[in-house]
């Protein structure tokens, strides 16, 4: 061993545990898992890198381990509570037993909450030296930073509580509109009994209101079923231009005589469901078109394309209608949150639900008073593909 220490020095001019140490240093510095080394005391002796940044401290070094864990909570991996992190830490310096595989809740020094995986193993003293059967001579703490996981997790289960409520709200919706055919069907047959009877002109009065408002619920129903349906979207390249066009005379043919509704000449073709597209653009055309009304006066509706940013059309929904307020705008895609008398609130959700699927994306870009302008962005494709 002491000759190959020599031919070690000189090859290298170096003393081999000298190029040890350096070559730990660098693979710790390189780890993607944090390590912190604890000394006798619980004091921070090292931390690298990937430690500090799970931590949120530039420098831990000299900090005791329960002023680094003191708002912090651990554990078991199925999310069982075991109770604050620090006392339990410090429990491995008496019981010299290894804390494996246990999660903590860490906040950072900044706020930010940390889902961090945590091993916890002491430090032997060599055997036969003075104290070996003292406490450890210091401790490693090996840290994940799980929070992306955990982050991950939690939405896919989120995702599944959401997708079990939908069948089971779908299905009390189906059986809505069941009762609802029944309430309407007899609704009709007791108008036309009651329309041979012109005494009881008040009865066919009642008769036709009971009939408007199962028409009101059913069309309520029927939009919840299909916004709790999940979407199959089946791409294509579009004629944006040519969808867009299309949409607008659909509008133009309804109620909307004060209001005029001008399309850009030219749009980029999209990759796109056209029948889940139509639905959108005239959901947003006719949202528009029914703020201006409301103002009583003459408006213009405007679709205008917006150029393509990093592979996607954006497409501007400009109207000078009132605006939206504020408290309304933050709310305006949750599903079943309207300001209109007779609305279901499901529409802007639906065109979210939309333009989502379609991996792209829609927010109300301006909501100043005058100028409300949405912005849907929609990848963009060639028209030879």
């Amino acid at each position: 061993m002491a000759k190959a220490k020599a031919v070690a020095m000189r090859v290298t001019g170096r003393r081999p545990d000298v190029d040890a140490m350096r070559m730990s240093q660098e693979v710790l510095r390189h780890l993607p898992s944090g390590i912190v080394f604890f000394d006798r005391d619980g004091r921070v002796e090292e931390a690298n890198p990937a430690a500090r940044a799970a931590l949120g401290y530039g420098n831990p070094q000299g900090m005791t381990l329960a002023q680094l864990f003191r708002n912090a909570e651990l554990r078991e991996p199925d999310g069982q509570s075991l109770g604050p992190a620090a006392p339990l830490m410090q429990d491995t310096y008496r019981s010299s037993r290894i804390l494996q595989r246990k999660t903590m809740s860490y906040s950072t020094p900044g706020g930010q909450g940390r889902r961090l995986g945590v091993t916890l193993f002491p430090l032997r003293n060599e055997a036969g030296a003075p104290g070996a059967d003292l406490a450890p001579a210091g401790l490693i703490c090996l840290l994940t930073d799980l929070t992306a996981i955990h982050a991950l997790e939690e939405e896919l289960q989120r995702r599944k509580n959401l997708g079990a409520l939908g069948e089971m709200a779908a299905g009390i919706a189906h059986e809505f509109k069941n009762g609802l055919a029944t309430i309407s069907g007899y609704g009709q047959m007791l108008q036309a009994s009651l329309s041979q009877a012109p005494e009881l002109a008040e009865a066919r009065v009642q008769a036709q209101k009971i009939l408007q408002q199962a028409a009101m619920l059913n069309n309520i129903a029927t939009e919840f079923l299909t916004f709790a349906r999940p979407l199959s979207v089946q791409p294509e390249p579009l004629d944006l231009t040519a969808l867009l066009r299309r949409c607008a005379e659909a509008i133009q043919v309804q109620d909307f005589p004060q209001v005029e509704l001008a399309i850009d000449p030219t749009f980029p073709w999209v990759a796109g469901d056209t029948g889940l597209l139509t639905a959108a653009a005239i959901n947003l055309m006719r949202n528009a078109c029914e703020a201006i009304a409301h103002t009583g006066a003459p408006g213009k509706v405007e679709v205008v394309c917006d150029g393509v940013h990093e592979g996607r059309v954006r497409i501007l929904f400009r109207d000078k209608g009132p605006g939206v307020p504020p408290e309304v705008a933050e709310k305006i895609f949750i599903p079943f949150f309207t300001t209109k008398a007779s609305g279901t609130g499901l529409g802007l959700s639906m065109v979210h639900k939309i333009i989502t699927a379609h991996r792209g994306s829609v927010l109300l870009a301006d909501a100043s008073p005058g100028h409300t302008v949405f912005a849907v962005l929609l990848p963009a494709v060639a028209r030879e593909s």
